[in-house]
């Protein structure tokens, strides 16, 4: 559903903010509660006057779509605030939410109903399939002259090869396994192992049940898999932890060797997938770094927000270099640093002067400007209006609604 796999974002997040922001006092306008429980919506809507978002019960999602009709997820935190003629709607991730929506007027507005054509929907984080026992486990040395003549069993089996090689058959075909390389026999193939020539070949073997759609892993039937340092790491760590529980019988060990081999099964059916390589080249470690530092970047700035601003007071506090935090909000947030820091200035500035009533000339020395006459072209640049008309606009309505 997002654009790329990251972690999910809060409407809390910067992210957000070119949707709308978060308030934490609730609405004085009417509130509709609504129940959610279906994956998948019929319809988004869209509404042509601010709308809040509160969850009472579970967790849910705000799904967003952007200009370009792409759909982007916020966790809702706290009351969302929407801005006007937004696409969205709400997706529980909790098996059902709880929600408040409120249309921010008592006027005319319109809305706006899309359907679901692009099946936007939330799919939940639960098991494909999962292995229910280990039966057996062992670690052999076979010498010169090997041979097994083969059985066929009603469970899965795992063949690991540490060192030498060995040569097994399945169904009539052979196939030789070098070291570090492994294969899975599927239930009911018969199979035969065999050493060529005098040399040893040590491997482990691993017997076990799961429960998985067969039709899914059909890629990976009667095929050699060279082990990946992760796969290896995996084999190392799983003779690892039956060593401890046979010496010692540290608790949860079972449920280790059962993990690790489930992400074992796992690699190896992502192995051929079009996206293997991709996701090896990642590096989901430096996209959480850059989302934390994007965070708490903006956790600085609406910190001191009252405070003159500059992009090197970003770069020294952070730690940073001008050029790289340049990519960094470009990346994020779509938009050089300095323009980000205006951007908040003047929504806090919209806030100040919607529900404070305070005098332009504070809201401008609060906001750490020097001269009202540039914080009023900045804030006319925005928002098409100087903070004098935006204030008397908002007065006349108020008038006119009395």
């Amino acid at each position: 559903m997002n654009k790329g796999e990251t972690m999910y974002l809060k409407t809390t997040s910067p992210q957000f903010l070119k949707y709308g922001q978060v308030q934490d006092h609730p609405s004085n306008f009417k509130v509709h509660r609504f129940f959610v429980e279906g994956k998948v919506p019929q319809y988004l809507k869209s509404v042509s006057v601010p709308v809040t978002l509160e969850v009472l019960e579970g967790i849910a999602l705000v799904v967003i779509l952007d200009p370009s009709g792409d759909p982007e997820q916020f966790v809702i935190h706290r009351i969302a605030r929407l801005n006007p003629d937004i696409p969205y709607t709400v997706i529980p991730l909790t098996q059902s939410a709880v929600i408040e929506e409120s249309i921010q007027s008592d006027g005319v507005y319109t809305v706006h109903h899309y359907e679901n054509e692009q099946e936007v929907g939330y799919l939940p984080i639960r098991p494909k399939f999962y292995v229910t026992d280990i039966f057996s486990y062992y670690y052999s040395v076979k010498g010169k002259n090997y041979h097994f003549s083969g059985e066929s069993h009603f469970y899965w089996e795992i063949t690991y090869v540490d060192t030498g090689e060995l040569v097994t058959e399945i169904d009539g075909k052979e196939f030789k396994l070098e070291s570090q390389s492994m294969m899975l026999y599927f239930p009911n193939q018969f199979h035969k192992q065999r050493i060529e020539g005098d040399k040893s070949c040590s491997y482990l073997t691993i017997m076990f049940d799961m429960n998985i759609n067969v039709h899914d892993i059909d890629h990976i039937k009667n095929k050699v898999f060279t082990c990946t340092q992760e796969m290896y790491n995996l084999f190392n760590s799983f003779i690892k932890h039956s060593t401890i529980l046979e010496t010692y019988n540290v608790p949860y060990s079972r449920d280790l060797m059962i993990s690790y081999l489930q992400e074992l099964i796992i690699l190896v059916i992502q192995y051929d997938s079009p996206n293997h390589t991709q996701h090896l080249n990642s590096n989901p470690i430096q996209a959480n770094f850059e989302n934390e530092l994007v965070n708490e970047i903006n956790k600085y700035i609406l910190n001191n927000i009252c405070e003159p601003i500059s992009v090197e007071d970003l770069c020294d506090h952070f730690a940073i270099s001008r050029s790289s935090l340049q990519v960094l909000f470009k990346k994020n947030m779509d938009m050089p640093p300095k323009q980000y820091i205006n951007d908040i200035k003047m929504m806090r500035a919209q806030v100040m002067i919607l529900e404070e009533n305070l005098p332009i000339t504070e809201v401008a020395m609060r906001l750490g400007f020097s001269s009202i006459h540039y914080f009023s072209r900045k804030f006319k640049k925005q928002f098409g209006l100087s903070p004098t008309e935006y204030a008397q606009s908002l007065y006349n309505k108020n008038t006119s609604d009395d």
